[in-house]
């Protein structure tokens, strides 16, 4: 179950918590759910209703994929558990279900382009995605719960099985595929591994990217059961390690078929989907970095939306087709950075630095996550100072040398607005026709000018590499 305060706004849940149910335990032989997995079932959503009770939570769907629409008695269970929840449960179609799984997807990243996989116990979902327009899609009887429970005389089979259905794909085999997108638990439990394999310093999965050749090695490797307790896989949880040979010669099939350039992992994907409605979808895809901005700025107490006065000051310091630093960057920049935590110069800078890393916005790859966390620890402290080395060497350096700019010009901005906020309507601050850094004040204003405002002015142009002056005005 997943509790969000505003969906619209903030697209990471405040409440996450999932329940191993296995309701289509065994319902390729039986044709049914499984008995002691629905009492489960049950069981939990007891709980879920409680907690969304004591929650006061009003508004929630409820929705069910391949089991709930296969098995011959998901009739009666369903009936039982819609009284226990108080609202209709939606089982999804295997079409709606692959859509949503991309919806979902879309909904986490910046621009899609090539096919969503969403992996679950059930059934696999695939959709075929060009800037972000949802094209062919299908849903295969390829879960790994299913799978896994063949009779022993089918085990052997069940790679043939896998191979089956994945080739007779037309678009999937046809259309070139530049990126894959991974969704549900046994995947994301692999790419994890991978991750702490290979000690990677952002412990964050959502578009965790990975190139499509390092991805089918590492898939390759985990073929077996043995294998996986070889490599001391210790992400992985003893419910998801019977799971993650079947998981991975999946996912070796499918980057066969269709050679994707690069690998993502998604953590949003088919509950997203369900939860956004198409008209809101436009919203989402226009404006939800801002929109996320916006709404964490406010959780922080900047009622005010002081950062825009920020953003409004230095934004024509820096070009709008920016190569090393993306100018849509620069609006949550300026929010992110401005989380004050009243400690010690060097001690805040770093904190905010791992807060804005953590930032909980979907739409962020990790290069943005690294890039806003770097401007907003050089806001807090000279540039002279890195904070942990590991993060910083996942970056070029001119892309370090583009956050060094900008965290520079908040520097600036902080000190000229420590006095008041009014100033930034007053004080100009652009390049002239030499290129050269003007700060422009009018001498009624001059008091704003202190000794820190001119280092951290000269600290921006040498950055900048160009010359930096103040010019005032009667």
């Amino acid at each position: 179950m997943l509790i969000y305060d505003n969906i619209l706004n903030s697209q990471i849940p405040v409440f996450n918590e999932k329940a191993v149910c296995q309701l289509g335990k065994n319902l390729d032989r039986t044709g049914k759910l499984d008995p002691k997995g629905a009492e489960f079932a049950l069981t939990v959503l007891k709980r879920f209703k409680q907690i969304l009770s004591n929650l006061k939570v009003k508004k929630y769907k409820a929705i069910g994929t391949a089991a709930l629409r296969e098995a011959t008695d998901a009739k009666e269970f369903i009936t039982k558990a819609q009284k226990i929840i108080k609202k209709k449960i939606i089982v999804l179609s295997g079409n709606k279900e692959a859509e949503n799984s991309a919806l979902g997807v879309v909904i986490g990243f910046q621009k899609v382009n090539g096919v969503v996989a969403d992996l679950g116990g059930g059934s696999l979902e695939l959709a075929r995605v060009e800037k972000n327009i949802i094209h062919e899609k299908i849903s295969l009887p390829l879960g790994v719960l299913r799978l896994f429970n063949q009779p022993k005389k089918n085990k052997n089979k069940v790679k043939k099985i896998i191979s089956f259905y994945l080739n007779k794909i037309e678009w999937l085999r046809k259309n070139k595929v530049k990126n894959l997108y991974l969704c549900g638990g046994t995947w994301r439990t692999l790419m994890n591994a991978h991750m702490i394999k290979t000690n990677y310093p952002l412990a964050i999965l959502h578009q965790y990217k990975l190139s499509g050749s390092e991805t089918l090695k590492f898939a390759n490797k985990l073929n077996t059961v043995k294998a996986i307790k070889y490599e001391k896989l210790a992400s992985a949880t003893k419910s998801r390690t019977n799971y993650i040979p079947i998981g991975g010669f999946i996912l070796s099939n499918l980057i066969r078929i269709c050679d994707p350039v690069s690998v993502f992992l998604s953590q949003s994907g088919v509950r997203e989907g369900s939860l956004i409605s198409r008209p809101y979808l436009k919203v989402l895809q226009n404006n939800s970095l801002n929109r996320s901005v916006h709404f964490i700025s406010h959780k922080k107490a900047d009622y005010a939306a002081n950062y825009l006065k920020l953003y409004n000051f230095i934004k024509n310091l820096f070009s709008s087709n920016e190569e090393y630093f993306p100018h849509r960057l620069l609006l949550p920049a300026c929010s992110l950075s401005n989380f004050d935590w009243g400690l010690g110069v060097y001690q805040r800078a770093e904190l905010v630095f791992q807060e804005v890393i953590n930032a909980p916005i979907l739409k962020l790859s990790h290069s943005d996550r690294i890039k806003l966390g770097l401007v907003s620890f050089w806001r807090h402290c000279s540039t002279k100072y890195y904070p942990n080395v590991e993060f910083v060497k996942l970056l070029s350096n001119e892309e370090i040398s583009a956050c060094k700019r900008i965290g520079a010009a908040l520097r600036l901005a902080s000190s000229i607005g420590v006095i008041s906020n009014i100033f930034f309507d007053k004080i100009k601050i652009y390049k002239d026709s030499n290129k050269d850094l003007i700060l422009k004040v009018s001498k009624k204003d001059a008091q704003v000018i202190s000794n820190q405002v001119q280092k951290r002015l000269k600290s921006l142009g040498d950055e900048m590499k160009i010359k930096s002056k103040i010019i005032y005005t009667n």
